[in-house]
């Protein structure tokens, strides 16, 4: 059977989760022994994520008895411009509309202290922009995208429906990022991520629209912008006129739209198609 099936995708997920945080407790019990907290340092972090993926990849490259060049399903090159300008368009509009989905989440329940120092030491205003944007736009497309929509999403592909692969990367993404108040943002990314990258064949529009949308909400919370100015208590939220909102869900849609008629001509990638796709023959 195809590796992975949900079974062990959901495994990998908690191995990501396990390995990570082993590595986080590592540097923090390093950093008690030398009287430096090297868990702020956004550089060391990103690198030790570096360090994951390197162990997930050598992990599953032994689990299905192949090289790592061969791991990724979708390895297409996108040379057509106007994908890149759609995904801009929906991941823009997007934000704007899925920002008042947060903050509407942040009125219902408050985020509580540990977790909003977690997220301004690591994106806002405890750190510094630019290794914010080495964390947040660099290192996490990366290392999420290689492995959720990269591995995990072509093994259920093969393993069942191409539309309950998609919806269960998308759980899984959320479900890894333990917050509540960002599932429901992160699982509506994921969507539209996996869609991208089964139409295109290619991981790099997931790439690009992800960077994109962490460049955007870092820059939020560095910068006081019109309309969507972040605060350091992230648990004070303005909400936006109507208008903005809408405005955002018009724009999401003109780039969904958009990406669909340049895309409908061809027959959506499998990863069953491609040639270092499983083929059925790994076992569970």
């Amino acid at each position: 059977m195809a590796y992975p099936n949900l079974r062990q995708a959901i495994w990998l997920v908690a191995l990501l989760a396990v390995w990570e945080t082993s590595m986080g407790l590592l540097i923090f019990g390093i950093g008690l022994v030398i009287g430096h907290p090297l868990e702020e340092n956004n550089y060391l972090m990103g690198v030790s994520r570096f360090a994951v993926l390197f162990l997930m990849l050598s992990y599953i490259s032994h689990r299905k008895g192949r090289r790592w060049r061969s791991l990724l399903q979708y390895k297409r090159k996108t040379t057509d411009w106007r994908v890149w300008t759609c995904v801009s368009i929906s991941i823009i509009g997007a934000a704007m509309a899925i920002l008042e989905l947060d903050k509407a989440l942040v009125r219902l329940y408050p985020i509580p202290g540990w977790l909003q120092s977690s997220i301004q030491s690591t994106i806002g205003h405890e750190t510094t922009y630019l290794s914010a944007l080495f964390g947040a736009v660099f290192v996490a497309p990366v290392v999420e995208e290689f492995l959720f929509r990269g591995i995990i999403l072509g093994g259920l592909i093969v393993c069942g429906h191409r539309r309950h692969a998609i919806v269960w990367t998308s759980i899984l993404f959320g479900v890894y990022h333990l917050n509540p108040w960002q599932f429901p943002s992160v699982f509506i990314g994921g969507l539209l991520l996996a869609w991208w990258v089964i139409r295109t064949g290619s991981l790099l529009p997931a790439l690009f629209g992800h960077a994109l949308n962490n460049f955007i909400f870092t820059t939020i919370m560095h910068f006081e912008i019109p309309y969507i100015a972040g605060s350091e208590d992230m648990n004070i939220v303005v909400f936006n006129p109507w208008w903005w909102t809408a405005a955002g869900m018009a724009l999401a849609a003109l780039g969904l739209w958009w990406f669909h008629l340049i895309s409908n001509g061809r027959q959506p990638a499998s990863p069953g198609a491609v040639k270092n796709a499983d083929s059925g023959n790994d076992g569970v």
